[in-house]
């Protein structure tokens, strides 16, 4: 029955006729309505069933999920006055998990994350905003907004951005094997999330043919899941929830859009800054801090092929020493790489992008929580994804990707432990009317 729903959904979003992409005029302006439907099946093998205390062990999976469904309304209002809401309805990612533990050793599995509330629905705005246009070149906006920060920090899933079914490591929806496991063997988890969707003001401007330059000041929105008795809050995600004011910062991003020999270049830097404050905030054992970031990349399409990299950095500094560590500082960094191809008529994309990610600067004599003192790092993780998309028209993508999937593997008193064969197989169906 769950397959057969699934089918039947893929079928819905291939029937939905192009005409909800629908103006309406309106006699102070206009409004655009558009969808936007994601649809993936992946697989991924049972591996290593019975692990021993050296070992991991991989429970698979087998499922239909439908990834993201939103709506969008965007809309003018007079010369100077413009406005965006995209209201999203499913946002579902999968993160690894601890299913069970053997006599000996761990097996994992994927979940949803609790953004998704397994399965359910929730309505929440990802953006809502007005722009008001001072000057062709210069104008303010004020409400809830996706923050530039990486090219490929989309929000929602855009396969002709990413070209992919899962976002690069280093995005804000990708989570690895590892970073999973550097959480549960060292009690924190070490990639802290960009900046994404943010309540703030900014300004927006276009000095140069091309050129865009952005400076926003913001409120991060802080996603709570359960309540422990002592009153505390155990934060999941910066990316949806209820706004506790914890988190407060700025943002300056530098984008170029330039025709450039037959195709489309897009660059861009940033850099941002945020105050934390971890008050009431139950597993986190000091008070405030600060999150600093920056990155650069470009992405390149052509008729033919495209191309596209991006790195970044990003710095968690505590006011305190924590509990937990023996240093008042952690950076994680990555990049990934990005490459296709365009065949008949642009209708055929062969791509392949690879991954890098390093979770954490600190070494073993750093983590004072560690539970297995012999433990040394494993905080790398490297993913290599092969796909073929078929564009449908415009609007609607079908792709198919086998994901390689290489982490550290952690090391124990010497020798390294057993990973599972951890690969996925997706196919990908999108209907994109925004």
């Amino acid at each position: 029955m769950k397959k057969l729903l699934g089918i039947l959904f893929a079928l819905l979003i291939f029937a939905a006729p192009l005409a909800m992409n629908a103006e309406i005029e309106a006699t102070a302006g206009s409004m655009k309505i558009g969808v936007h439907m994601d649809f993936t099946y992946r697989w991924s093998g049972e591996s290593n069933k019975d692990p021993e205390s050296d070992e991991i062990g991989w429970k698979g999976y087998d499922t239909f999920s439908a990834g993201d469904l939103f709506i969008e309304v965007t809309g003018k209002v007079g010369d100077r006055i413009s406005y965006k809401i995209l209201e999203g309805l499913v946002y579902a990612d999968w993160v690894p998990d601890i299913d069970s533990e053997s006599a000996n050793g761990l097996i994992l599995s994927m979940m949803p994350e609790p953004m998704t509330t397994y399965g359910g629905l929730f309505v929440a705005p990802i953006e809502a905003y007005v722009d008001f246009k001072v000057i062709d070149q210069f104008k303010a906006r004020f409400g809830k907004f996706i923050v530039p920060t990486l090219i490929a920090n989309t929000g929602v899933h855009q396969a002709d951005v990413i070209h992919t079914a899962n976002p690069p490591l280093i995005a804000n929806r990708g989570m690895g094997f590892n970073e999973f496991l550097v959480d549960y063997f060292m009690g924190f988890f070490p990639k802290v999330s960009l900046p994404l969707d943010v309540t703030g003001a900014g300004l927006i401007g276009t000095p140069l043919d091309g050129l865009q330059v952005e400076f926003f000041v913001y409120d991060e929105w802080v996603n709570g899941e359960d309540y422990p008795d002592d009153g505390g809050l155990d934060v999941w995600t910066q990316d949806l929830g209820f706004d506790y004011n914890r988190t407060k910062g700025w943002d300056l991003a530098a984008t170029y859009n330039r025709d450039i020999l037959g195709g489309k270049l897009t660059a861009r830097g940033f850099y941002f800054s945020e105050y934390l404050d971890w008050n009431n905030i139950s597993y986190l054992p000091t008070t405030n801090g600060r999150n600093n970031g920056w990155g650069i990349g470009a992405m390149y399409d052509h008729n033919l092929w495209f191309v596209g990299a991006e790195y970044t950095a990003d710095t968690l500094s505590y006011a305190e020493k924590p509990e937990a560590i023996d240093k008042k500082s952690n950076t994680w960094n990555g990049y990934y790489i990005l490459v296709g191809g365009r065949f008949m008529g642009g209708t055929i994309q062969p791509v392949y992008r690879f991954d890098w990610i390093d979770y954490s600067s600190l070494k073993k004599d750093d983590i004072l929580t560690i539970s297995i003192p012999e433990i040394t790092s494993f905080d790398n993780e490297m993913w290599h994804t092969i796909g073929v998309n078929w564009l449908v028209n415009d609007n609607a993508t079908v792709g198919i990707n086998y994901v390689i999937k290489q982490p550290e593997r952690l090391k124990f008193d010497g020798d390294r432990w057993k990973y599972p064969n951890i690969n996925e197989i997706i196919v990908m169906m999108e209907l994109d009317l925004l």
